[in-house]
């Protein structure tokens, strides 16, 4: 597994977007909370390594709005990866996700109290989860290893092997970019493994890895039109195995 170059290179934009949500605290873990906040059908949102950006909140707030509970935890405590790092090239960037972003070591413990939380104190009766970048590996982790999860979005994601998807037996919808991984290899698992209708794929061959998250330029024409595209395949896709 890699990284994508432009994940070693390419900065997150500006937003002045502001947010309209809350955060709350699940011990020591922030969690931003979308508006509206009273669906029973929870997606956890896994930011990339840029952290809880305006961009990832927009996107989130969007696809609360047609129906869902949004949550975004912030895994990395209000220290997401800084410039400095980033300029120190892959294996700076690897260290980082090693330390901070790694499943087994500290994000699986995260997810489950999440859940958990979620599942005690609301009236929640369906998770899902989505990530960008780095959060597009951390939900094809919770889809392989956690029961409570429904089903999973990737998003322009990293680290990913095709192989992986043997071991997936949840709805899983494929959004990579143009500098992703060729994942049709991935979905034809998928299709031969669940069945068509419980996974899908789409490749946005005209835009930049990041487009959807931190990286995103909001402002530019092209950009606006593929992350309204990712947020319809999105929803619906939940709409339906959520």
């Amino acid at each position: 597994m890699s990284l994508t170059k432009a994940c070693c290179t390419l900065p997150p934009v500006t937003s002045d977007y502001r947010p309209p949500g809350t955060t709350i605290n699940i011990g020591d873990l922030p969690v931003y909370e979308t508006i509206p906040n009273d669906s029973k059908k929870l997606l956890i949102c896994v930011y990339d390594i840029f952290g809880v950006h305006p961009n990832i909140r927009q996107v989130s707030e969007t696809i609360a709005l047609a129906g869902f509970r949004v949550v975004i935890p912030d895994f990395f405590r209000g220290n997401p990866i800084t410039e400095e790092t980033m300029a120190q090239g892959m294996p700076a960037i690897l260290a980082f996700i090693e330390e901070k972003g790694n499943w087994n070591k500290n994000v699986k413990t995260d997810v489950r109290n999440v859940i958990e939380h979620y599942k005690t104190t609301e009236v929640i009766t369906s998770v899902g989860i989505f990530g960008f970048c780095w959060g597009g590996r951390i939900t094809l982790d919770a889809a392989l290893e956690l029961d409570e999860i429904k089903a999973g979005g990737l998003v322009h994601p990293s680290l990913i092997k095709n192989e992986e998807a043997e071991g997936v037996k949840r709805p899983l919808i494929l959004l990579p970019s143009k500098n992703e991984l060729d994942m049709i290899p991935f979905y034809e698992i998928l299709k031969k493994n669940l069945g068509e209708n419980k996974c899908a794929h789409h490749r946005f061959d005209d835009i930049h890895h990041g487009f959807c998250g931190a990286r995103g330029d909001f402002s530019d024409e092209l950009n606006v039109k593929r992350v309204n595209e990712v947020i319809q395949l999105l929803t619906s896709f939940f709409g339906e195995h959520v």
